[in-house]
């Protein structure tokens, strides 16, 4: 038994020798390892004063007079402030999202949607519609695959007279567009063919599509511009644009004209000024040709005919295609909102279906489909009273969701709709409910399954602690502040030429003498206790 205890003690005695080694200092009873270190120097080495801190000693200062903070933050109870537990979690919520996404998956798509913003395409097409859920389309494919090569040697013009009794076909010519203008699978087919080719059939939600590429070219950017319009069916459309042309001849002023004039209610209150557009933006060829040929400021079109009627146009600016940074949140607002977010969002459900080992499968789903009845479809369907409440339906990490958990999420989750059958229903309601639950349960543990978001909400929740302790200790002046502040000025005024003139300056280094003065006190206050032989060897190392 004895030797038990020996070999016990022994052990411990290497475990806390090995942790010691990991050490950097310790405040209080709280241990500072040497990794965070590390990661928090190599992290805002760019931001660090480049004349005095960037050395190892200098920084290991500021690291442990930031603990220091952190340690009498929380013995001042600033942690159970309700404000501050108010803002952490705002924070957190919005960092979650950031991380419950397939990172990999919508980095590769937002650097596709940017190399897109350089360039764009010119597209023909010809539609037949289809109901999403119908799958009887090998006729519909067949059809359009037949159509291919006429389609390749005939103008859209052509093609339509052609073929003008067949109600089916849908013929368009859509001009030029760039990313985000369609939805993706049409994007994706018109990107993917060449000059001149006539692409295979594809289904999108509309219908069965095949596309011919007419051109493609380097993008336009972005042009600004306003407009004065006369509608087509109101009288004399033609003779008023031309009077309004006449009169911007005669040095009439063009925003004066529009707002008094234009038809463009939307616009004319402007001055006919529009929003910014790229190619494919406006349901206008026309309009969008003549926007984009004006290039110099202030330059004023003759009267224009479009489909809505006659329009004069005045350019203000054109802008080229930013550079990735410049405007990668917005791209990825746009992806987040566009129909290739879903394979974005199926990525991720992957992931998660792997890390915990689940599947879409699942024997007892016949069970629910018993139970279902017509009433679904009118939103009036309730959990039957004798369902087995307690059966365990799956298992996610360690949540047991059971029968009555799915029972309730179907009967949440009911709408009017059409009749479908029903085992297609509860395998798609199903899927919502393992994809929701294994969210939640990686949403609940995402500080230990991420440590990259373990680490940054680390770093916002000291920081925010931090940010409101300064505030209330250092940057904040009160009036019991004024006197000490004066006698501060009058030591120091071979620094300043008056009070009046550096007052900026007296109080940023007053600030900074009562931080210095306060950290000596917290060195006193809290214990510090610095694991030098770590120090030492990592200084060596830095150096």
């Amino acid at each position: 038994m004895n030797r038990f205890f020996i070999i016990l003690f022994l052990l411990s005695n290497y475990s806390f020798a090995q942790l010691e080694n990991n050490v950097l200092f310790k405040v209080n009873d709280s241990l500072v390892y040497v990794d965070e270190f590390n990661r928090v120097y190599n992290k805002n080495i760019d931001l660090i004063d480049e004349n005095n801190q960037k050395d190892f000693e200098s920084y290991l200062d500021l690291f442990i007079n930031y603990k220091l903070k952190l340690a009498e933050a929380y013995d001042l109870g600033l942690q159970n402030d309700p404000k501050y537990k108010s803002e952490l979690n705002k924070y957190v919520k919005q960092l979650q999202t950031t991380y419950l996404t397939d990172r990999k998956t919508e980095d590769r798509f937002l650097k596709e949607a940017y190399e897109r913003t350089k360039s764009e395409v010119n597209v023909s097409h010809i539609l037949i519609r289809i109901d999403e859920n119908d799958n009887d389309t090998i006729k519909i494919y067949n059809k359009l695959n037949a159509l291919r090569d006429k389609f390749s040697n005939l103008s859209v013009n052509d093609f339509k007279n052609k073929f003008q009794d067949d109600q089916d076909l849908i013929v368009e010519n859509l001009g030029y567009f760039s990313v985000f203008k369609m939805i993706y699978e049409f994007e994706n087919m018109a990107y993917n063919s060449s000059v001149g080719e006539v692409s295979i059939p594809f289904r999108t939600r509309f219908g069965f599509h095949i596309l011919k590429v007419n051109d493609k070219r380097l993008s336009l950017g972005e042009v600004s511009v306003g407009h004065i319009m006369t509608y087509k069916n109101k009288p004399n459309a033609f003779e008023r644009i031309t009077n309004i042309s006449d009169s911007l001849n005669n040095g009439v002023s063009f925003e004066y004209l529009a707002k008094k004039y234009s038809d463009d209610k939307n616009s004319s209150f402007k001055g006919g000024r529009l929003n910014p557009f790229s190619s494919g933006q406006i349901n206008s060829i026309p309009f969008e040709n003549a926007a984009f040929e004006l290039d110099k400021k202030n330059n004023i079109s003759k009267p224009i005919e479009t489909k809505y009627g006659w329009h004069i146009i005045k350019f203000y600016s054109k802008k080229n295609v930013k550079k990735f940074d410049e405007i990668k949140y917005e791209l990825l607002n746009k992806l987040k909102k566009s129909s290739r977010f879903s394979i974005v969002s199926d990525s991720f459900y992957d992931f998660l279906m792997n890390r915990y080992g689940l599947s879409y499968q699942n024997n007892n789903l016949d069970y629910f489909i018993s139970i279902l009845n017509p009433s679904y479809f009118k939103g009036e369907w309730s959990v039957p009273e004798l369902i087995n409440e307690e059966e365990i339906l799956i298992k996610i990490s360690d949540r047991h969701l059971k029968f009555i958990d799915f029972a309730t999420f179907l009967e949440d989750n009911q709408r009017k709709s059409t009749a479908i059958p029903y085992q297609k229903l509860i395998f798609d309601q199903y899927k919502s409910f393992v994809q929701y639950n294994a969210l939640e349960v990686y949403k609940r543990n995402l500080e230990s399954e991420n440590s990259d978001y373990k680490y940054v909400t680390k770093e916002y929740r000291e920081g925010l602690l931090i940010f409101n302790l300064m505030q209330d200790k250092i940057w904040t002046l009160r009036d019991s502040d004024s006197t000490k502040l004066k006698m501060f000025f009058d030591d120091n005024k071979n620094k300043y030429s008056s009070f009046e003139n550096d007052r900026g300056k007296v109080i940023s280094d007053f600030q900074q003498f009562q931080e210095e003065f306060w950290i000596k006190s917290l060195k006193s206050k809290h214990k510090l206790t610095l694991n030098k032989r770590t120090i030492k060897r990592l200084k060596k190392d830095y150096d």
